[in-house]
């Protein structure tokens, strides 16, 4: 399948330079490649058909399967996560019509390796008073509340750290990353 450019998931379709693009529904929202992945959506138009990829900002997205919407616009598939994709960078389903405009990108996708764990680069913010955030550094910019190994880090500090995902997060905005390990320091 074509490998194609993608770019922020948080820009206007081409098609209607008014609507926003429509945020695809995925389970789960991790794993490592190879995991198989249940994506849903709504409201798109109806009865066309419609190209399910995935990729990262700053490279390419590859399609993993063509689709045709239901009567109502709904699309539903199962795709696996390809052995391309790298656990440091967060990545996005992408739905795109048959002349690759976007229609639907997906909130932030976290590829693991085979211990669930990710590398994140970022710069550590004063999002919260509660919390250590970084913030990942590239287009999409994902806001991640550290925990565990966060002593001694200070608002600009720049960090590569890998952990694993977490709910345990006291705070409400951001994916809660449990640090393992800081990398590069």
């Amino acid at each position: 399948m074509p490998l194609l450019p993608i770019s922020s998931p948080n820009h206007q379709s081409t098609a209607s330079n008014s609507a926003q693009l429509r945020a695809p529904v995925f389970s789960p929202r991790s794993g490592d490649p190879g995991t198989k992945v249940t994506v849903d959506t709504s409201d798109l138009p109806a009865l066309t058909p419609v190209y399910l990829g995935l990729g990262a900002t700053r490279s390419s997205f590859e399609v993993l399967v063509e689709l045709v919407t239901d009567e109502v616009g709904r699309m539903s598939s199962i795709v696996s996560v390809p052995s391309w994709a790298t656990t440091d960078r967060a990545h996005y389903f992408v739905l795109v019509d048959v002349y690759f405009r976007p229609l639907a990108v997906s909130e932030a996708f976290h590829v693991t390796d085979q211990q669930g764990s990710v590398i994140r680069r970022g710069r550590i913010t004063d999002e919260s008073d509660d919390c250590v955030t970084m913030q990942e550094e590239g287009e999409t910019e994902e806001l991640y509340i550290l925990l565990g190994d966060t002593e001694g880090l200070t608002v600009g500090d720049e960090i590569v750290v890998k952990g694993t995902l977490s709910d345990a997060a006291t705070c409400q905005e951001g994916t809660a990353l449990e640090v393992l390990q800081r990398l590069g320091q």
